[in-house]
């Protein structure tokens, strides 16, 4: 506008779509005061009058009559009416303004007219006006908006955008539409928190909007789970970075503020339980959120929103499995059959309804235990396989922090993401926690040092969720010797896996290398006295020479050469296994 003080005509332009251009330009001492007014006409004499007036009372004198005419059509106050026009006439020529343009046009000082401020944010809020963050300064320049122009043009008062009877989609197309306006530093967040407000009181009855206001939320929780849910329901975004949540609010301050309550879980959302951290690998994602279980089947029923299937890495699709044939002695084939016609989904599903009713607890924990590479992990697997159950999978040693309390929170983590996926998947999953023999030992008395108030803190989390287990926990360990006695209690079933004794050998060996003779495996099996995770080592340098050199490079004296590397002689002379 008024950039360089002098305001040139623009809007005479539009007067085409109305009447015939002027053929002079009016002046005080010209207005013809019977000439009917339009709201083009009114904007350009109040601009015309409005130049160095210092808006003294000899100006709203003689602009009364257009000043009044411009106010009571757009039902706005007149000092609205005469700062609209003036942006009207800037935004005409495709230029935007701030206070101090309008200050150097008015010929009055800067103060004078910062005085109006509420009174532009109110022409913001009922949208004839837009904001323009300065890059260079941080401030606002302000523009009208294009649709305040069209109703200049066909003189008419101009209609503020309604959002009634909205459907649940349109509904969140409405949100995007005002945090895009936020986005782009066109709404302060002030004004973005009120009309995400009009948005909602002008769709009372939506489902949505019916559950979000029974929570009784802050206008800013409002905001944020609001912004998170219209990413899910129209773009199926799941996990939203929290600089994708900071843009929501105006000063620095907010936004630090913000950002430390919900990585500190004091925010609201996060302590009630509305929004937590996404998980990347089973632990949480510090930079990433995600709706709840919770705030999902509370605040989206009517979008029949699936619950996000979370295979993430720490998942293990049943129908990804391998199948494999495995070998073991005729007591732990006996226990494996049937912990797995146990977790057949007709039995388990019956065993614990009536476990239910007899009020008892519903969890199945199982202990592995064993030399390395006897099969534990691999019976679990084909377990899954074979029940069509998913496995989440735990490696402890990513779960440990060097941070004070971060590694209690990644256990708990843990276990509230396997209720999660448990309750929203078809079949319940296993919980597998690998090579848990740091967090079953025993626990330390009078622990002084910090890891090892860290590990106890770690042993009782994970005792206390076992306690209160609904699902399927299967832990693996090659050492049961120091087991705390707390859980050995609460492990329901305990399978000991031992090296495979010779007939097992020979059959392994017979399932990996088919092309071996039924002599030269019993033989092998014979002469070395290998788990199947080391027969397996071999059997995999077999394939991998094969491929290389050809099958027939793999001869018999190569797999022996094979065997005797396998080997590790420790001093002493004692030989073990390794994989």
């Amino acid at each position: 506008m008024i950039r360089g003080k002098k305001i040139r005509k623009p809007l005479r332009k539009l007067k085409i779509q109305e009447k015939a251009e002027m053929e002079q330009e009016l002046t005080p001492d010209f207005i013809d005061e019977n000439e009917e007014l339009t709201m083009l006409s009114a904007v350009d004499l109040i601009v015309t009058l409005a130049e160095d007036s210092e808006l003294s009372s000899l100006f709203f004198e003689k602009a009364d009559r257009f000043i009044t005419f411009l106010s009571e059509r757009q039902g706005i106050t007149k000092i609205q009416a005469v700062l609209l026009a003036l942006f009207a006439e800037s935004s005409a020529s495709g230029n935007k303004s701030d206070f101090a343009d309008v200050a150097r046009y008015l010929d009055c000082n800067s103060v004078q007219v910062l005085q109006y401020k509420g009174e532009v944010d109110d022409l913001v809020r009922k949208g004839m006006l837009r904001m323009i963050r300065n890059n260079m300064n941080g401030s606002y320049d302000y523009a009208v908006t294009q649709s305040f122009l069209e109703s200049l043009a066909k003189n008419e008062p101009f209609q503020r955008k309604s959002y009634k009877n909205a459907s649940g989609i349109q509904f969140f197309q409405h949100f995007y539409d005002i945090t895009h306006l936020r986005h782009e530093d066109e709404l302060s967040s002030e004004l973005m928190f009120e009309e995400i407000e009009r948005l909602m009181d002008e769709n009372p009855d939506l489902s949505y909007v019916k559950a979000l206001r029974n929570i009784g939320m802050s206008a800013e929780s409002e905001a944020v789970v609001t912004h998170m849910c219209r990413h899910l329901v129209l773009c199926g975004t799941v996990n939203i970075p929290m600089s994708h949540l900071v843009f929501l609010f105006d000063a620095q301050h907010q936004k630090y503020n913000f950002d430390r309550a919900m990585s500190e879980g004091r925010h609201f959302l996060v302590r009630e339980g509305w929004v937590e951290n996404a998980f990347s690998e089973g632990f949480k994602d510090k930079d990433e959120y995600q709706l709840t279980a919770k705030a999902r089947e509370t605040l989206l029923q009517e979008f029949d929103i699936k619950q996000p299937e979370n295979k993430g890495c720490d998942v293990v699709r049943s129908d990804s499995i391998v199948a494999k044939e495995l070998f073991f002695n005729d007591e732990v084939m006996h226990q494996l059959e049937g912990l797995a016609e146990l977790l057949d989904e007709g039995h388990y599903m019956s065993i614990c309804n009536r476990l239910k009713e007899k009020g008892r607890r519903q969890g199945f924990a199982c202990l592995f235990y064993g030399e390395p590479g006897t099969g534990k992990t691999e019976s679990v697997l084909q377990m899954a396989k074979k029940t069509g159950r998913d496995i989440m999978q735990v490696n402890i040693s990513q779960v440990k922090s060097m941070w004070v309390g971060e590694s209690e929170k990644n256990i708990k983590a843990i276990f509230d993401r396997y209720r999660a996926v448990a309750k929203n998947s078809k079949k319940v999953p296993i919980l597998l926690f690998n090579e848990a023999d740091a967090v079953i030992g025993k626990r330390k008395e009078g622990a002084e040092r910090s890891v090892d108030k860290m590990e106890n803190s770690i042993q009782n989390i994970i005792l206390q969720e076992m306690e209160t287990l609904d699902g399927i926990m299967i832990a693996t360990t090659n050492l049961v010797q120091n087991m705390d006695d707390a859980f050995e209690r609460r492990f329901l079933y305990k399978v000991k896996f031992e090296k495979p004794e010779l007939a097992q050998r020979t059959k392994i060996w017979q399932s990996m290398l088919p092309e071996l003779s039924e002599k030269t495996a019993d033989k092998l099996a014979s002469a070395y006295d290998f788990s199947g995770g080391q027969i397996e080592n071999i059997t995999r340098k077999c394939d991998i020479e094969s491929i290389l050199y050809g099958n027939d490079y793999v001869t018999d004296e190569k797999i022996e050469q094979y065997c005797r590397e396998e080997k590790i002689v420790k001093k002493g002379g004692a030989h073990i296994g390794f994989i």
